[in-house]
């Protein structure tokens, strides 16, 4: 009986297969997609570093900004609350206050046209066109790792090589690679990291980034870190190379408009 069971044993193991790449991704869209609304409910701090290196490694500068971002008239706003560590000159705190105001003002008037393309509007670079994962790219199943006790999928995306680019935005996807953290649980990129790999995006081949959420009590996924390491080419002589790393804390509800849809903290990357 035992050698029995050691036989039927056998089968199960060599059946085993790994996940189905394409099918995780399109499970995690529309994840991805009703977090915005719920993530769009927190206000938080942002702490953002700039620094720029020598080929050697060593520092050569380095400022910071300290940024709130708050609830202004039913959506976020961000307000600079401190330099280089430390709090803004008199001058410059009046203006922050006068801006402030001024926005206010400005988004108690504007028509709900005005607010749905205030919204909607950038002007960053690069945004991952999450809602359009499995048509541009390629998934590919890597293995599992365990971040903070939660099991996470491990997903390598590529361009697709017969995809055609038809907007700026999907030509700018065609240079990067990314490896993406998907929780078993909740199916939501916890981790993200990515590499520009061709020859025609905006930024140096060879730049890294990789973002890192974080669960908050509720459920809702938020921005943990962002870090971009680059290497940026002038006059075709002088290489800065640099590292900027965006450090997001003390998330806590505001009352927000719950018709209106916040782009995806990813898109605020570049």
């Amino acid at each position: 009986m035992m050698r029995t069971a050691i036989l039927l044993l056998v089968p199960a193991t060599l059946w085993a297969s790994d996940p189905d790449a394409t099918e995780l991704g399109r499970k995690s869209m529309p994840v991805v997609a009703a977090n915005r609304a719920k993530a769009r409910q927190y206000a938080f701090r942002e702490y953002y570093v700039n620094r720029q290196v020598d080929a050697k490694g060593k520092e050569t500068d380095r400022t910071t900004e300290t940024w709130e971002v708050i609830g202004l008239e039913g959506s976020l706003y961000r307000r600079l609350i401190l330099r280089n560590d430390r709090p803004l000159s008199a001058k410059e705190q009046r203006r922050q206050d006068q801006h402030q105001a001024d926005e206010a003002e400005r988004r108690r008037k504007e028509t709900p046209e005005q607010r749905r393309n205030r919204l909607f509007s950038f002007t960053y670079n690069y945004r991952i066109p999450y809602e359009r994962l499995t048509e541009i790219f390629d998934l590919r199943y890597i293995g599992d790792k365990e971040r903070e006790g939660r099991r996470c999928y491990l997903l390598e995306v590529t361009p697709k090589a017969d995809f055609q680019p038809s907007t700026d935005n999907d030509k700018e996807s065609v240079n990067y690679k990314f490896v993406f953290w998907l929780d078993a649980e909740d199916y939501f990129p916890a981790r993200i990291d990515g590499e520009i790999i061709g020859e025609h995006s905006r930024m140096q081949k060879g730049t890294t980034f990789t973002e890192v959420d974080q669960r908050l009590a509720d459920g809702t996924w938020a921005p943990k870190t962002n870090t971009i390491r680059f290497a940026v080419r002038f006059m075709k002589v002088h290489t800065v190379h640099g590292e900027a790393v965006r450090t997001y804390s003390d998330y806590h509800k505001f009352q927000a408009d719950s018709a209106i849809q916040f782009i995806d903290k990813m898109e605020e990357w570049h």
